[in-house]
């Protein structure tokens, strides 16, 4: 919004060659918040939010709750009833043409008498994929597509990645102070982020089927990884890099009967593995590169194991592993306002920040009493954008 508290219009959209405003920003912004809070529900369908707008007003709002349930558009259009006639639709992503679950949501569009569809992003499921909108353009609904399209596509990463052949993804999760400290000092763990940042993570978490932290961070912060946070929710799988097989006998997931992974190397102690692969842990053996396992063969083993989408959560070694080799695709740096000092632990050997090279920075925000900036690797930006387009 500008000074003079009118909304104008941005640059044309590429994807249509129509004109995209803040206005069009703000409600699916709005839409965009609605879907996320489904993380970790939906799956093996996409996270979606809808709203109906008339007269620049929201009339109703909708998003996918579950798989298997309506969709976020036919929600929204059973709250607006009659008024949706005329009005403008806001989705995060293209409507179905097909019937699955549920029925086409572009038929029921069309019945509705919505005269415009904004969405960020094409679906990339191979029975959607542009049908839905060519169906709204040719019953004479104007459709304009890309407007906040790389929110959309950190909303349902781990799906557009599936979906479009391009392979397993790799998140980091990284929380740090004003500093750029990860802990006050080498050992100790601290509460870094707020409640509100913390509920963020765990949606994170929801939506990937694995997290992963190295040993260090295990045998001093001993977390449980889960999502106590959210209700009825599979947390994910629980991953560590443990070379030498240094894991307790007495973690916590072994008692609640949890399964996990370890990732030590080719010749770690045979007895350590057995005592491991006694409890609900899996022992997987990966590469070693000098002294540290190889972030690589880690990756491509987990694959193996049906990780299709992993969240790395630390310590400091681990993130530089994956960002020293450009493993990684998506990156969510929570800052808080707290200082540690120079005696704190560094978040990395230099700061990864917006400026890293391969970073493309989609947005900054607050969550609660920290600041969230969220960046999309480019090359994973340029594969997924070229294959939508």
């Amino acid at each position: 919004m500008h000074s003079n508290g009118r909304f104008e219009a941005m640059e044309p959209n590429a994807m249509t060659g129509g004109t995209e405003t803040l206005l069009d920003a703000s409600f699916l912004g709005r839409a965009l918040e609605l879907a996320w809070r489904a993380a970790g529900r939906t799956h093996p369908n996409p996270l979606v939010g809808a709203l109906v707008v008339k007269e620049s007003r929201i009339v109703a709002e909708g998003y996918h709750k579950r798989s298997g349930l309506a969709h976020a558009e036919i929600l929204a259009l059973d709250e607006a009833g009659r008024a949706a006639e005329g009005s403008t639709l806001y989705v995060t992503l293209e409507p179905c043409a097909h019937k699955g679950k549920t029925p086409p949501c572009v038929d029921r569009i069309i019945s509705s008498g919505v005269r415009r569809v904004v969405a960020c992003t094409q679906d990339p499921f191979p029975h959607v994929s542009g049908g839905g909108f060519e169906k709204l353009k040719s019953n004479r609904i104007q459709v304009d597509v890309g407007c906040l399209k790389e929110q959309a596509l950190l909303l349902n990463l781990p799906y557009f990645m599936r979906h479009l052949g391009l392979g397993s993804i790799v998140t980091l999760k990284i929380a740090s102070t004003m500093d750029g400290r990860i802990a006050s000092v080498p050992g100790k763990r601290d509460a870094i982020t707020g409640k509100e940042a913390q509920l963020y993570a765990h949606r994170l978490r929801a939506s990937h089927d694995a997290v992963l932290i190295g040993v260090e961070t295990l045998l001093t912060d001993r977390p449980l990884l889960d999502c106590r946070l959210l209700e009825d929710v599979d947390p994910p799988v629980p991953v560590v890099l443990d070379a030498n097989l240094r894991f307790p006998e007495d973690y916590p997931w072994i008692k609640e009967g949890r399964a996990f992974f370890v990732c030590c190397g080719m010749n770690a102690d045979a007895s350590k593995v057995q005592q491991v692969e006694k409890t609900n842990g899996r022992v997987l053996r990966c590469k070693m590169e000098a002294e540290e396992l190889d972030i690589t063969n880690v990756v491509s083993t987990l694959e193996g194991e049906g990780v299709s989408s992993i969240l790395v959560e630390g310590g400091g070694k681990v993130f530089s592993s994956f960002i020293d080799r450009n493993l990684w695709n998506a990156a969510y740096t929570f800052v808080s306002p707290l200082f540690f000092g120079e005696e704190g632990v560094a978040m990395y050997r230099k700061r990864f920040a917006n400026k890293e090279p391969g970073a493309f920075p989609v947005d900054a925000f607050r969550v609660g009493d920290d600041f969230l900036l969220r960046m999309l690797n480019e090359k994973t930006r340029s594969e997924l954008l070229e294959k939508l387009v």
